[in-house]
């Protein structure tokens, strides 16, 4: 039996961190989940393998390898697996593949074992393996505290789109945190998460500009001072496209918010920009 599976990209329409503690920042985020997705297919197999296509330099020990290993001895599961991922989320992205693919066969990989998990379980399972797959468990629009572990769900009643950028090269999520630090940049999270719910209630409206308006994220500057060329990127599409562009999680996709998909895709056609990739989507409602 054949188990295919999705596994969605995130957008950060908020992000903001305070003091590292223990080796990691604290954040509050608001995270959109979009329809850009990896397919995932999952058969029982004589042996455990993974494969990914394209490749694209993916470690072997991954996290989709890391959530197999972690469900086999927390669950002493005992069969084995072939799964086979086609990546469409660019890794190193900002955008959260490798994370939305652990979610997703944690999930998956429980279920083809007939083990129903409660998702309390499978979001301490997944933070053991990242700090962004447990808010890829409940695959919906959510708010992120702590280190990332406590995800809060705030609901799909509008829908956004989105205009993505996204380079060729991959972005060190570690690097853009160290960065930060020797930057001594860091933010109030408490006045973070009131800046999160004017969003929501802007996005509550559908107001695209109050939503730009205050979209923030801790992480931008530190990735600008890394990665100059993409300040130079951002400046020139947004004066392609007459829209803003801001950064997801720490880089390096770019983005703009439409209150339609339409709108996104008329503004990519004729904006072009070499060695970065462009894609259009929009808030993921339910898989």
């Amino acid at each position: 039996m054949t188990v295919e599976i999705l596994a969605p990209a995130k957008i950060n329409l908020f992000l903001e961190t305070g003091s590292a503690a223990g080796g990691f920042h604290p954040i509050v985020s608001l995270i959109d989940i979009i329809d850009l997705c990896d397919f995932i297919s999952i058969d029982e197999s004589e042996k455990t393998s993974v494969t990914f296509s394209p490749g694209w330099g993916i470690p072997s020990q991954n996290t989709v390898v890391q959530s197999v290993a972690l469900l086999k001895k927390e669950l002493g599961i005992k069969k084995n697996f072939k799964i086979k991922v086609h990546k469409n989320i660019p890794p190193g992205s900002g955008l959260g593949g490798g994370s939305s693919d652990a979610a997703a066969v944690l999930k998956s990989v429980s279920r083809y074992c007939g083990i129903s998990l409660p998702e309390d379980f499978l979001i301490r399972m997944g933070d053991a393996i990242g700090k962004d797959v447990p808010l890829f468990i409940g695959r919906e629009r959510c708010v992120a505290e702590g280190f990332g572990e406590t995800v809060r769900k705030v609901g799909y009643d509008k829908s956004l789109a989105y205009l993505l950028f996204v380079p060729e090269f991959k972005v060190s999520t570690k690097e853009v945190y160290s960065n930060l630090d020797i930057m001594d940049s860091k933010g109030n999270l408490t006045e973070g998460m009131g800046k999160i719910k004017i969003i929501l209630a802007a996005i509550e409206k559908h107001d695209i500009p109050a939503i730009e308006k205050h979209i923030e994220n801790r992480l931008a500057g530190s990735y600008f001072n890394l990665y100059p060329e993409a300040g130079e990127v951002k400046r020139y599409i947004e004066k392609a496209t007459a829209k803003s562009f801001f950064v997801s999680g720490s880089g390096g996709t770019l983005f703009a918010v439409f209150a339609a998909r339409k709108e996104a895709e008329e503004k990519a056609v004729n904006v072009k920009v070499e060695g970065w990739k462009s894609f259009v989507a929009e808030s993921l409602k339910l898989l």
